[in-house]
This record gives structure tokens, sequence and C-alpha cells, in this order.
């Protein structure tokens, strides 16, 4: 398997950061404290960047 180009590695990293950033800032607001917030995202926040690395990779294909 090819490693990913830097653009598609990229948006990935900047896909999950916000998503993590985002989330992380509701939960804050909702009353959790910010490490146990961030623990929280992790999880769905490494689905994001996976997802957003395939992606980016079909799109370059084409």
């Amino acid at each position: 398997m090819k490693a990913p180009a830097p653009a598609s590695l990229l948006a990935a990293v900047l896909a999950a950061l916000l998503w993590l950033g985002i989330g992380t800032v509701q939960r804050v607001r909702a009353g959790a404290d910010l490490g146990t917030a961030i623990v929280a995202e992790l999880p769905l926040t490494l689905v994001v960047f996976v997802i957003a690395l395939v992606w980016a990779n079909l799109r370059r294909r084409r």
C-alpha cells in the first residue's frame, strides 16, 4: 500500500483537529472538565481522521 500524499494527510489532520476542537468546546460548555472532554472526543476523532484520509485519497485518484 502506498503512503498517502502530503496534501491528503494534511486535509485529514485538519479535519480531525477541527472535529476535536468543536467536540471539546461543546463538552466543556456542557460542564465537563477539559481533560475529560478531550479524552472523550479522541475515539471519534480517530474515526474522522481515517474517513477523511480515505476520502482525500479517493478524490486524488480521479
